[in-house]
């Protein structure tokens, strides 16, 4: 890649002086892109990454900024210099005779000017041609003290040159040949997508890819399967906190709907009106315009003058409910409703009472009122999303029930916004969702087009796309069938129009049902017969499990379910919730029953293995979210901590959570998660251990902060007392495997200290001993089992290469 950026440099000599300022920016940028990306992914193979946190780093570059970088190396270079090799990265804390500053430094200087002049600032052009020239020795200073981590390239190959070979660098850091700025990086559905620009001055066209599972983001990243987010949000200059289950937005192209977003607002800033209704016929996105406009609310983007809810929580009504007999189907609304309001209280004690199940109906309500005023939430305070309500109601007495929780639940719990196929018989304010206008229309015909290469709408003109938009009622549900299914059949315009306009909806269902069904292959029709044979939660975790047992990719199936319309999703981010369509659900029924006995018998085996899994895996993310998430983060200073770390401002959040802890003096598993803070995110080992070890005297059956405790002493290489503390997790329920599993790497990082050569030796003998029960013991039942087994499989080799550094150094003395 260095032949790359000395190419593009070339090429930027030839220009005036604006263009090479503008041209030498973009290649600096790239190239200290590609340095940290290589160094992340360096990081991650030869080095244990346990002891640095880096996760918040790589956070950033879901929307990066030219610093962010330059703090990833900071971060990087001692660490990789302490692990791997002492002289890497020459001259980034060392002074240039020169300068007298260091490469950090004259990174930094240029970040410093960046903000000033070209982010917020005027840009003269002395100053360009000062920078283009002080830019150009940047890079070429770069090119030479990098050389270790820039990849080279052989047979589209990306490597490194390390000790035991070349490792090979997955993350696409060239893009058609050029090398690449990255614009953000997204995750839709537990999968990771890459916006880039290849590195060419003369066109440069915003280009997305994606990213293999096994990717830095997914590597560093610690987030969990929560759908309970704590956010902090700007709005008409104020700052709000506030807790929600907002899935992410439905689709990437939404278009128009100017005119419902504003009627939507205007409801949000009319503290008279209790409840919205959103409604219209199926397939012109009504739940997709309530999910666009509350992420256009949770990222400050609606003109809202009112205060915003503190609590805004997303249900979706349906007359079943999954359990650990699997799925159960309700006879009437009540059920249902009492469920919603459980999602509620969900926000604050994720598993509930007897007594949250004992109640129902009007009782429940006033029983939740009574909850929520003592965390001191008002009727005001509350958002509460009713989506597809109509799925609730097919006779007269269910659309009373229905009408009477509605009404009752806008007057005491919150504020409503309903999504129906109908108008609801309450009093609500209405907005009709209809179909897009034309301009819209063929903006999603074309954005569509795009995506999905649909070459004779691409080569159609706007004339064409107005009529055929009109033809299929401006429906986006049909507008992108349509798409979708000339995309693969590669027929005329015309002759898709016809094949799907003269259906009825159940009729065109059935003949898209058809048509991807012709399309898939046995692996693919073999994970479907599982999907519809589950009894647990259609959830990320369970397709997951789905796909790993057929030998399918993940991210492939996604893309895949994407062109059909067998069910609905509910996205948020890093997993998702899958409804099936229950036309497409009885469909996958007729095809399993025409399957033989040995075939059944198999599909039954797998739905079965994928069943107990999900089942463990539901059960420990309840353990987690109650043990640690709901208590600790229970007071208005905990938030805001919380959301503090979550945005990387350490000193807020360290000021917020001394708030927190003085507010609420008992709360063991508060004190935990700040001795966490303090551990991983600012490297306060000594305060840290202070509240891990309060937050045992409060609760000594705290295991968390007992492991805590244990890391934290490992990192001052205090190994005895760190087993006394390991041991005493094991013996709460800690499982065997992951005790001695930390074992095992705390002794691995303290053949790092100063010590002579046969102590490392020994030491790193212990280690591989505990690592091997790790082994011994491990089994696919216990809690995180799969990040267990991913460390025992890399300390493995990181002992190896270990001992043979330890070998070489031996042979020098």
């Amino acid at each position: 890649m260095k032949e790359i950026y000395q190419k593009a440099k070339k090429h930027a000599e030839t220009m005036d002086v604006a263009d090479k300022f503008l041209c030498l920016t973009n290649i600096l940028r790239s190239l200290l892109q590609t340095i940290s990306i290589s160094a992340l992914e360096l990081s991650k193979s030869e080095t244990s990454t346990d002891q640095i946190d880096i996760s918040g780093l790589v956070d950033r570059f879901k929307k990066p900024t030219d610093g962010m970088p330059i703090d990833i190396i900071d971060k990087l270079t001692p660490h990789l210099r302490s692990h791997y090799d002492k002289s890497i990265f020459p001259g980034w804390y060392e002074k240039d005779k020169t300068s007298g500053k260091s490469l950090s430094m004259l990174l930094q200087d240029w970040v410093i000017f960046r903000n000033k002049k070209p982010g917020h600032g005027v840009l003269d052009k002395k100053s360009m041609q000062e920078w283009a020239v002080r830019t150009d020795d940047l890079i070429e200073t770069c090119l030479k003290n990098f050389s270790a981590v820039i990849p080279k390239n052989h047979n589209n190959t990306l490597f490194i040159d390390i000790p035991s070979g070349k490792l090979k660098i997955s993350f696409p850091l060239i893009f058609q040949g050029e090398a690449i700025a990255i614009s953000e990086v997204t995750q839709r559905q537990g999968n990771w997508k890459l916006q880039l620009q290849p590195l060419n001055y003369e066109s440069s066209e915003l280009k997305t890819v994606s990213l293999d599972e096994e990717n830095i983001f997914n590597s560093f990243n610690e987030a969990r399967n929560e759908n309970h987010k704590i956010v902090e949000v700007e709005c008409a200059g104020k700052e709000f906190i506030i807790e929600h289950n907002i899935p992410i937005r439905q689709t990437e192209t939404f278009e128009g709907r100017q005119k419902e977003v504003q009627l939507l607002v205007d409801w949000l800033n009319d503290d008279d009106s209790r409840r919205c209704l959103i409604y219209g016929d199926g397939g012109y996105g009504k739940t997709t315009l309530v999910l666009e406009a509350m992420n256009r609310l949770l990222e400050g983007d609606l003109k809202i003058t009112k205060d915003l809810p503190s609590l805004i929580c997303f249900y979706t009504a349906k007359m079943t409910k999954w359990t650990e007999n699997g799925l159960e189907r309700f006879s009437t609304v009540q059920p249902v409703m009492d469920e919603c309001i459980r999602e509620i209280i969900k926000f604050y004690s994720p598993t509930l009472d007897r007594q949250w199940y004992t109640a129902n109906g009007l009782s429940l309500i006033d029983k939740a009122v009574q909850f929520l005023a003592e965390k001191k939430i008002t009727r005001n305070d509350l958002l509460l999303i009713i989506d597809n309500s109509e799925t609730l109601s097919d006779s007269p007495q269910k659309n009373a029930e229905l009408t009477e929780f509605l009404k009752q639940a806008g007057k005491k719990i919150g504020r409503l916004i309903i999504t129906s196929r109908r108008q609801e018989s309450v009093e609500v304010e209405h907005i009709l969702v209809e179909g897009l206008n034309e301009s819209d229309s063929v903006k999603l015909l074309n954005r569509l087009a795009e995506i999905y290469n649909a070459l004779p709408i691409v080569q159609a003109g706007d004339s064409k796309l107005r009529a055929t938009a009109n033809k299929l009622m401006n429906k986006p549900l049909l507008l992108e069938a349509l798409v979708v299914y000339i995309s693969r059949s590669r027929i005329s315009i015309d002759s898709a129009v016809e094949n799907i306009f003269r259906k009825s909806n159940d009729d065109l269902l059935e003949f898209l049902y058809e048509d991807a069904w012709d399309r898939l292959n046995d692996v693919q029709r073999k994970l479907f017969y599982i999907i519809v044979s589950l009894t647990s939660p259609l959830n990320s975790t369970a397709i997951s499990r789905a796909c790993q047992l057929v030998e399918i990719q993940h991210i492939n199936f996604l893309d895949s379910l994407k062109e059909t319309h067998f069910a609905s999703t509910l996205d948020y981010g890093s997993h998702y919730e899958l409804e099936l369509v229950e036309l497409a659900k009885r469909f996958f029924e007729k095809k399993l029953s025409e399957l033989d006995e040995s075939q059944k018998r198999e599909v039954i085996e797998l739905s079965n293995n994928v069943d107990k899994y999900t089942h463990e895996r539901i059960k420990i993310e309840k353990e987690y979210k109650e043990d640690r998430v709901s208590e600790a983060f229970r007071s208005e200073f905990s938030k805001v901590a919380k959301v503090a770390v979550d945005n990387n401002d350490f000193p807020k959040a360290l000021e917020y959570y001394k708030l927190a802890v003085e507010d609420d003096p008992f709360n063991s598993a508060l004190h935990d998660r700040f001795s966490w803070f303090l551990s991983n995110k600012i490297n306060d080992l000594p305060l840290a251990l202070e509240m891990a070890l309060r937050a045992v005297e409060l609760n000594e059956t705290n295991c968390d902060a007992l492991v805590n405790i244990a890391l934290i002493y490992y990192r001052q290489a205090n190994i005895t007392s760190g087993d006394e503390y390991i041991d005493k997790a094991e013996s709460r329920g800690r499982a065997k495997s992951f005790c001695y599993l930390r074992k095992a790497i705390a002794r691995y990082h303290f053949t790092f200290n100063e010590m002579n050569i046969e102590e490392k030796k020994l030491t790193l003998d212990d280690s591989d001993r505990f690592l091997k029960l790790a082994e011994k013991f491990f089994t696919p039942e216990i809690p995180y089992a799969a990040k267990t087994k991913k460390s025992i499989d890399k300390f493995k080799q990181l002992i190896i290469k270990r001992r043979l550094t330890l070998k070489k150094q031996m042979m020098q003395i």
